[in-house]
């Protein structure tokens, strides 16, 4: 086995590989029978429950490490997703090894499983890798995050439009430009109700003019203020999908809502199991399980064989509580806090516009007779306005925007495996008084409301 980052002999052939011939044979090759009822890329969506779309991108990252394999001395090691393909195709017996073998690939490729346990692991773990960096100088490209699992010593090797948030990407003449640019949008009312009205005599509105000039006004302000709140954020955003789901429910949630989901997975693969006591939830014991070389192709969890060494460090494994599981879990999670964002910045432009709309507001008030209608009218207005003024006065958290993000942004939790872990990174801690592991631990996750859940009553289990 070669050292984790050693230099990967490839030849001009290798590197050019779209004049490759083998790389056209396989990039050529059909893997959908014309005449079947159920073609290969049908069937690999229905197993796999995966959208078309999804499927058809595997089975070209697929394409591209068999390719790998073809040209690397040691061989290639796949993804999860990748490696779920090449079982589909192996199952296809005639095809792969009649066909698919002798004379696309001209020689035998073998699925060679892991045999379990640490050492395997570290072995497992250098060759993907090195996999991963074989992929980038081939390919030209960072390995699509939504198909490989991209590990922390990648980093180096990425190419740098890509790379993981903890450096930020976005130029800072970037930065500067955007707010500029989109503090333009403001002079827009003025123009449009000087067109519609052909005048525009600010301290002599009516009441149309008054709301068709203010209302738009109002919301462009607060789109302006969403925009500023999340700025410093946006590297970030723009890289969720290289996260692995701890991250993302760091960022969602904060540490605890990172460690209610790993916590979660635990349970939900029979690796501890919670004791039931009898007695209050913050203090129900836990027991371990788990066989633990069983774990080690478990590609979801950050590094396997760190986390076994922190649950090392329980005092009794057949009876802790959650505290000691925290504690005992705290270096593994440690680096998951260490995602890191640029603090917020107070926008100088802000706050002397937000005093001039809001003297305008004041000062243009039309001098009509109020009616019913108006009057109406009006209480709509200045509640808008008051709304506006308070949740300008109390931004929005990070995880909060960051949340939001997420929602947006599905794609990023396209390896999200259960309907209970999506649930716990989108709707953070405090609100997923579902999940049945939640209704038994809720105590241990308060965070000073009902049970930590965002409800009025106490009905999630404590």
């Amino acid at each position: 086995m070669k050292p984790p980052h050693s230099n990967i002999l490839l030849t001009n052939e290798h590197i050019n590989y779209r004049q490759n011939a083998l790389w056209i044979r396989i990039e050529n090759y059909a893997i959908d029978d014309a005449n079947a009822v159920i073609p290969f890329s049908k069937k690999m969506a229905q197993t796999e429950n995966w959208t078309d779309n999804f499927t058809r991108d595997a089975i070209q990252e697929y394409k591209r490490f068999v390719y790998l394999c073809c040209i690397a001395e040691n061989g290639a090691s796949p993804s999860i997703v990748v490696d779920k393909v090449w079982h589909m195709h192996l199952l296809y017996t005639t095809e792969y090894w009649k066909n698919f073998c002798p004379n696309i690939l001209q020689r035998e490729l073998h699925h060679f499983p892991n045999v379990g346990g640490i050492i395997d692991y570290k072995k497992h773990h250098d060759w993907y890798l090195e996999t991963l960096i074989l992929y980038i100088k081939v390919f030209k490209q960072n390995p699509p995050a939504e198909f490989w699992r991209i590990p922390p010593e990648l980093t180096p090797f990425l190419y740098s439009d890509k790379i993981s948030a903890t450096q930020p990407p976005l130029k800072a003449s970037a930065i500067k430009i955007a707010p500029a640019v989109y503090y333009l949008t403001i002079v827009i009312p003025f123009i449009l109700t000087w067109l519609l009205f052909g005048e525009l005599p600010l301290l002599n509105l009516s009441v149309f003019q008054y709301f068709v000039l203010f209302t738009p006004l109002l919301f462009i302000i607060r789109r302006l203020v969403a925009m500023s709140e999340k700025r410093h954020l946006k590297p970030v955003i723009r890289n969720l999908p290289l996260y692995n789901r701890y991250q993302l429910a760091y960022l969602s949630g904060g540490y605890n809502n990172a460690f209610l989901l790993l916590v979660n997975d635990l349970v939900e693969n029979n690796w501890i199991k919670i004791r039931d006591t009898k007695k209050e939830f913050a203090k129900k014991y836990f027991s371990l399980i788990v066989d633990q070389t069983s774990a080690f192709e478990d590609q979801n969890f950050i590094q396997p064989e760190v986390l076994f060494q922190s649950m090392d460090h329980l005092y009794n494994k057949s009876k802790f509580s959650l505290p000691q599981l925290a504690s005992a879990l705290s270096e593994y999670l440690h680096p998951i806090a260490t995602v890191q964002t640029a603090a917020p910045e107070k926008d100088a432009i802000l706050y002397p516009v937000w005093l001039a709309l809001s003297a305008m507001i004041i000062c243009c008030f039309p001098a009509e007779e109020v009616n019913l209608f108006t009057g109406f009218l009006y209480g709509i207005f200045f509640f808008m306005w008051f709304i506006s003024i308070v949740s300008w006065q109390t931004p929005d958290s990070d995880h909060t925007i960051m949340g939001r993000a997420l929602k947006k942004q599905m794609r990023a939790l396209n390896n999200i495996r259960t309907i209970h872990q999506q649930a716990i990174i989108l709707n953070r801690f405090n609100g997923v008084f579902d999940i049945p592991l939640f209704k038994k631990t809720a105590n241990f996750f308060n965070d000073g409301g009902n049970c930590g859940a965002t409800r009025p009553s106490c009905g999630c289990g404590c």
